[in-house]
């Protein structure tokens, strides 16, 4: 066999190789009757985002991806971590209900959002202590206890996402928690990526 022959062989084999990791599927549902724009985003690249169009609050769109790709449904191209849909392309036809939150045909896609909800209600953002008080000592007692209720509570939203993650080294939810949470994650993640899980070198990480 000549290297002319090898070059088309090995050529061959490569796209073989990278339509095998192709899937395709229809992605449909129910949008707010207000909501105009959708957008979908596969692995953040924001700069590539497809509009997709939304007649009486319904959508349906075909779409072929990488299996292990994050298709991001939202009415904003910023904002990931708020997104009512982050789907994974686990079958052939996911449909979404922005009404109740739901997402049927897609049990990875599920096994994800019950992640992200589980982490998010555990943020401290937001939390604050209300003073009804002009007296400077009540202001910095009611500080340092929010500081401390604070730390508390980002001890805790971590050990959650460090379940989630350890729960699921075999596939890559752990890429879009260590996405959506870098500040909360950074400390740990040597430790959590020292035996190389697949999942680390997804390319929304790249991001």
């Amino acid at each position: 066999m000549n290297q002319r022959t090898l070059l088309i062989a090995a050529l061959m084999l490569t796209t073989m190789f990278g339509f095998a990791k192709k899937v395709k599927l229809t992605i449909d549902g129910t949008v707010s009757p207000s909501q105009t724009t959708l957008y979908l985003i596969v692995n953040e690249d924001t700069a590539n985002a497809q509009v997709v169009p939304v007649n009486d609050a319904r959508f349906s769109v075909d779409i072929k991806v990488d299996r292990d790709a994050f298709i991001r449904l939202h009415d904003s191209k910023k904002w990931p971590k708020s997104s009512q849909f982050v789907l994974i392309p686990d079958s052939r036809h996911i449909t979404v209900d922005s009404q109740s939150g739901r997402i049927t045909g897609s049990p990875m896609s599920q096994r994800l959002q019950a992640a992200l909800e589980l982490v998010q209600q555990a943020s401290p953002e937001g939390f604050h202590i209300d003073v009804f008080s002009q007296d400077k000592a009540a202001w910095e007692e009611a500080r340092e206890r929010e500081r401390s209720m604070r730390a508390q509570m980002e001890a805790q939203q971590l050990k959650m996402l460090l379940e989630v993650i350890n729960d699921n080294r075999t596939n890559n939810i752990p890429a879009w928690m260590v996405f959506c949470f870098p500040n909360l994650v950074e400390p740990v993640l040597p430790g959590l990526t020292q035996d190389s899980p697949k999942w680390a070198s997804h390319p929304v990480l790249k991001k």
